[in-house]
């Protein structure tokens, strides 16, 4: 494959094809239509992740060759960015969800939530280097392969629209297996949330100067929550509320066309 013509195409399709023809033994299994031996509920567990990952990496190198793939890791370990980018990076999402527990306190009544990351942060610390670790594996993927050449089409806006309606259902087979954590959000309410994530993480990764650093570190808080939004139906309201706002006003100041104000050098 020496032509980028429809590389993103296909990168959607291995991403979740891989991800998921290997989650299905786990899925059957848990509907009990399927009883499936462990060796495969094994690779069921920790096979499935690595979707975005090895899409991006196997059509980086049949377009790119080894050059391509080497780019495309140092992108995960890009520091020469504009350091006030790990401001909303770090304490963004912080932020919106005390905001939204402090409102569901506030107006609802709602006991507010121990966090873990105050109460057990050797525990959390553990919980977030994990998430790290997955966040990588899909980010890769998902920004350092997928979102840039939607972009070379497409404004930063739409851009990340297209990636959140394949990233959505990417995840769709979690609430199908039984005790899966998901299961009890609604799955459009979840995809409308990634929706919202995907924008956001153009506007990082853009004003970043493409660096999958700010993004991996920003998808492991959103997945770890320093303050649990998820506990109620009061406090996710408020984060689905606020999450809303703060990317509708990111839209309006920085641009649909590109979400940042200047250019990245």
């Amino acid at each position: 494959m020496k032509k980028e013509n429809g590389s993103v195409w296909w990168f959607f399709l291995i991403a979740i094809g891989f991800t998921w023809i290997f989650q299905l033994p786990r899925t059957l299994d848990s509907q009990g239509i399927v009883e499936s031996p462990q060796f495969l509920l094994h690779l069921s567990r920790y096979l499935p992740q690595l979707g975005p990952f090895i899409a991006a990496f196997l059509l980086t190198f049949l377009i790119a060759g080894k050059d391509g793939v080497i780019k495309l890791i140092k992108r995960g370990w890009n520091t020469k960015f504009s350091k006030i980018w790990l401001i909303p990076t770090l304490l963004l999402l912080p932020a919106m969800e005390g905001l939204a527990v402090l409102s569901a306190k506030l107006f609802g009544g709602t006991a507010f939530p121990e966090p873990d990351i105050f109460f057990h942060p050797i525990s959390y610390l553990k919980y977030l280097l994990g998430l790290l670790y997955l966040a990588a594996l899909e980010e890769y993927g998902w920004r350092g392969f997928a979102l840039v050449r939607l972009q070379k089409k497409w404004n930063a806006l739409t851009s990340s629209l297209i990636l959140g309606a394949f990233w959505g259902p990417w995840h769709l087979q979690q609430w199908f297996m039984g005790g899966a954590y998901r299961s009890n959000v609604p799955f459009l309410a979840f995809w409308f949330g990634i929706l919202m994530q995907a924008v956001l993480l153009t506007w990082l990764f853009n004003n970043t100067k493409a660096s999958l650093l700010p993004v991996i570190i920003f998808h492991a808080l959103m997945n770890a929550q320093v303050f649990p939004t998820w506990g109620t139906s009061q406090s996710t309201m408020f984060f689905v509320s606020i999450w809303t706002i703060v990317t509708v006003s990111v839209v309006i100041i920085w641009g649909p066309k590109k979400l940042m104000r200047r250019k990245t050098e």
